[in-house]
């Protein structure tokens, strides 16, 4: 899949969810329907708390950069260089 979820596929797993919905709402719906792990993996990492509308779902996921194809050790990954003690290579 791609490197984000699809809000329209996300969507599809929630169907019958009444709003508002708590997030282990969302991610009990979306098993239910039978959701692959990279849909449950970004509804899993979204915010705890509760949701008023679709639309504030697919927004949660994009905001916390849910990217189902990068496990989280490749997230914390992005940090600066000195952080990290890396050293950088200025060819200028």
């Amino acid at each position: 899949m791609s490197n984000t979820e699809n809000p329209i596929q996300i969507q599809k797993f929630l169907a019958g969810v009444d709003y508002p919905a708590e997030k282990s709402t969302l991610v009990d719906a979306a098993k239910q329907q039978g959701a692959d792990s990279n849909v449950l993996r970004a509804l899993i990492g979204i915010p705890d708390g509760s949701y008023a509308k679709p639309t504030e779902v697919s927004q949660a996921i994009s905001d916390a950069g849910n990217h189902p194809e990068r496990s989280s050790e490749d997230r914390s990954d992005t940090g600066d260089e000195a952080e990290r003690g890396g050293d950088r290579f200025d060819a200028g």
